[in-house]
């Protein structure tokens, strides 16, 4: 790893993590909330790449355990990880394997990347995390209230088109506008983006 790319994952992890403070209430979901750090994290993988995209991210999941001492920072960061890693899937498949062999055939009309990679991150963030939310919650619940294994799994059951919801709702917020600033942030600084 050389200097910059040192710098740049210090840098961004530090964004990342302040941004994480600003919290915004899913009005449907009351215990979950939209994570501004989010948008830094697609925007660092964007300019620089998957990994330092994944550096960072890793980096932010130790920093929130460090200062979030608690059950809930022992959970939450990890798992905060995962739905990342799977909206960066999701930009990656639509950067790597799909942009770049429909760009090479002129002839066919291309939609813009951002389109291309919104629906990826969307379609893996919410099917990868389907399984997992469903049945990391469902613990979750029987741990934290005290009910049994099949009344919490219930309960989960029928929150999870809420669940659903949000992680649409990510993608659709976070990657456009981690594109406009990366592209900004690319031609200000004269950077030659990795996408």
């Amino acid at each position: 790893m050389n200097t910059r790319v040192i710098g740049v994952t210090i840098a961004f992890t530090a964004l990342t993590t302040a941004l994480n403070f600003i919290k915004i209430p899913v009005p449907y979901l009351p215990y979950f909330s939209f994570q501004i750090g989010d948008i830094a994290l697609v925007a660092v993988f964007l300019l620089f790449g998957p990994k330092s995209g994944v550096a960072v991210a890793f980096l932010s999941m130790v920093v929130s355990m460090t200062l979030f001492v608690g059950p809930g920072g022992f959970i939450g960061p990890p798992y905060y990880f995962i739905a990342i890693l799977t909206m960066l899937l999701g930009v990656y498949i639509s950067e790597r394997l799909i942009v770049c062999k429909i760009s090479l055939s002129k002839n066919h009309f291309v939609a813009k990347p951002v389109v291309l990679s919104t629906v990826f991150g969307i379609l893996t963030r919410t099917l990868i995390m389907l399984p997992l939310d469903y049945t990391v919650f469902g613990m979750l619940v029987s741990f934290t209230s005290g009910m049994s294994i099949s009344m919490a799994y219930a309960t989960v059951y029928a929150i999870m088109p809420g669940i659903v919801l949000y992680n649409v709702t990510v993608p659709l917020y976070v990657i456009p506008t981690s594109y406009y600033i990366s592209r900004k942030v690319s031609k200000s600084l004269k950077i030659e983006t990795k996408h």
